[in-house]
């Protein structure tokens, strides 16, 4: 498929989306871009304590029972928690967002009412722009999500493959997503207000700039680098 890199364009785009992380004008990201957004999200603590957590419920619910049960069982659900995550990554943060030419990026909204921010948070599992800030159907998510869960019919036991278990894994995906959404929307706010009751000695910790980093990777990635403030000159477009 031909790389047809856009033209940097400043695109208007509607008032609830100008929000912290969608200052006008609108920043395309390059593949290079793209694949540092998934590459952040395959070292995440988020990802392996995902993987971790998701392991440890399907152990005590009796999922993949052909695992069997110990750390044994554990390790292989854990391997297989870490593989779906990976994988609906590269396929969702990377690939189908290089090959569409859309933006990967969960971008919040500045609505200053609750429901909207909800409405909006998980409208984007449906909607997202493409490199040039136009809204467009998420079909690198969507896509994503059916890839794999298709991929997973290869170390999934035999029991867990099919059609039928595919379109579920790749629905529950979906609204994983959404529920991550919910959170990215509504993290910022609720740290704020958890801070004004914190200690002062905590409050100068969480000012470190290390712990910052560990907490912006817990939260989940989202993309850098950030859009070039009204008026400045756009950053030299990349050759490819």
């Amino acid at each position: 498929m031909a790389d047809a890199t856009p033209p940097r364009s400043v695109t208007p785009v509607s008032p609830e989306e100008k929000g912290p992380q969608f200052p006008p004008p609108y920043q395309h990201l390059h593949k290079s871009d793209k694949f540092k957004v998934f590459l952040r999200f395959t070292y995440s603590p988020y990802t392996f304590a995902g993987a971790a957590f998701d392991a440890g419920l399907a152990q005590a619910t009796g999922g993949w029972y052909s695992y069997g049960g110990g750390m044994k069982g554990y390790g292989k659900r854990y391997g297989a928690s870490l593989a779906d995550t990976e994988s609906g990554a590269f396929f969702g943060r990377f690939l189908f967002p290089v090959l569409l030419h859309e933006d990967p990026r969960y971008l919040r909204s500045n609505s200053d009412s609750t429901l909207p921010r909800i409405e909006y948070a998980l409208s984007r599992v449906l909607v997202t722009h493409d490199d040039s800030g136009r809204k467009r159907p998420n079909l690198s998510l969507m896509l994503s999500a059916v890839a794999s869960s298709s991929l997973a019919n290869s170390y999934y036991p035999r029991e867990n493959r099919g059609f039928g278990d595919t379109m579920a894994r790749a629905g529950g995906g979906l609204l994983s997503t959404a529920e991550m959404n919910l959170l990215r929307e509504f993290w910022p706010d609720i740290d704020r207000k958890l801070r004004k009751h914190e200690p002062k000695g905590v409050q100068k910790l969480e000012e470190n700039p290390h712990v910052n980093k560990i907490e912006q990777m817990v939260v989940g990635p989202v993309a850098p680098p950030q859009c070039p403030a009204a008026g400045n000159p756009p950053p030299p477009t990349d050759k490819h």
